[in-house]
């Protein structure tokens, strides 16, 4: 999956964001309230329709490739008749109004309203109003290989602690165990995935571990304490531990630092990222320190690997690491979010610390507001 501009509209709140064009890494800059985690919120529910949520009241028009050909896809959900008495254990009462999939030559794959769905010309069966096409088409040769691009589509989130535990499926099977499946079981954090890592694929957790401690230069080794109260329970619990330089014993979860934790996660996340991926990351640098934050920054930058980046931004060793073509500078007039390159505003056009200076000093990005 590349998506390649998105526009959104939520018809209940009123916000709107228009011709958001994306490459394969865009940095999201500008001030605090002006749109830049919205606009992950917005690619993170567009992915969701696609796998089948129903969102009231939303309108999405996307461009994206996947498998070496363009798509553009639009849609709106209706607005519910009546909001008495409510209910989020309800069946909601709303449905798709209109909604098209087709190739970016303007050839239709199929287009929907609220009373039929018209596929390759041909009209289908009566279907759940409430999900995408996409979603209920999914097993067809041309909707199959889309639905899974929307799949690859993953917002970064860093879960301070483990989640993991023995389940049937994923670890007291009798199946075997591939970074696939250490990837896409949604539930695990990214530093339960390096300890499956360190259980079954050891170079790839030493070359993680090398990694790290290029950014930590005190840091000796990386492993895995199992938590004995829960081993009792048999239930596996791993703490991540630490052994640095000078120190003699080892430092286990939770008093290792939240940066170091952080790092870690963004490396484990970036290392088992595959071609066709999509990475939302929200404030890149939160909970980082300097030491580490060029280092990442230059690791999202990766030439050998076809995955997309999103992330946002304010900390100005990123937006001065990544380069100027490659920001969107974001503001916004009421709930209509703005979007900007730096060649609209003639940023950057002597050299890269011009721009970066340039960038400071813009009204756009130092108040966020046209």
């Amino acid at each position: 999956m590349r998506i390649k501009s998105v526009s959104f509209t939520d018809h209940l709140t009123g916000w709107n964001v228009k011709n958001v064009h994306l490459g394969a890494l865009t940095l999201l800059v500008g001030a605090s309230g002006v749109g830049k985690t919205l606009i992950l919120r917005v690619i993170s529910t567009i992915a969701d329709i696609a796998r089948g949520s129903a969102i009231e009241g939303k309108e999405w028009h996307i461009e994206f490739s996947e498998a070496d050909s363009d798509y553009i896809w639009h849609g709106r959900f209706g607005i519910a008749d009546s909001k008495e008495s409510s209910s989020i254990f309800e069946d909601s009462d709303f449905s798709i109004e209109i909604e098209t999939l087709m190739h970016a030559d303007g050839r239709v794959i199929f287009e929907r309203d609220t009373e039929k769905i018209l596929y390759n010309d041909q009209p289908t069966v009566k279907l759940d109003s409430s999900k995408s096409a996409i979603e209920l088409l999914k097993e067809e040769a041309r909707i199959a290989p889309i639905h899974r691009g929307f799949k690859k589509i993953s917002w970064l989130k860093i879960g301070y602690g483990s989640v993991l535990r023995l389940t049937p499926g994923l670890l007291d099977d009798n199946q075997p165990m591939s970074l696939e499946r250490i990837k896409n079981t949604q539930r695990l954090s990214p530093i339960d995935r390096l300890y499956l890592i360190s259980q079954h694929f050891p170079t790839l957790f030493k070359e993680i571990e090398s990694d790290f401690r290029e950014i930590f230069t005190t840091v000796e080794s990386i492993g895995f304490e199992i938590d004995q109260f829960f081993k009792r329970q048999k239930e596996i619990v791993p703490l991540l531990c630490l052994k640095e330089t000078g120190v003699k014993q080892w430092i286990k979860f939770p008093d290792i630092s939240a940066g170091m934790y952080k790092t870690l996660s963004h490396l484990v996340t970036l290392k088992l990222a595959d071609d066709g991926d999509v990475i939302l990351i929200d404030e890149f640098e939160n909970g980082l320190g300097i030491n580490c934050i060029d280092q990442l920054a230059e690791s999202a930058l990766e030439p050998d690997r076809d995955v997309q980046i999103i992330m946002t931004s304010h900390h100005p060793y990123i937006i001065n690491t990544i380069p100027f073509n490659d920001w969107l500078i974001i503001s916004r007039k009421g709930s209509n979010v703005c979007v900007q390159t730096a060649q609209d505003l003639k940023i950057g056009e002597f050299s890269k610390h011009d721009a970066f200076m340039q960038l400071m000093q813009n009204k756009a990005f130092t108040n966020g507001h046209l």
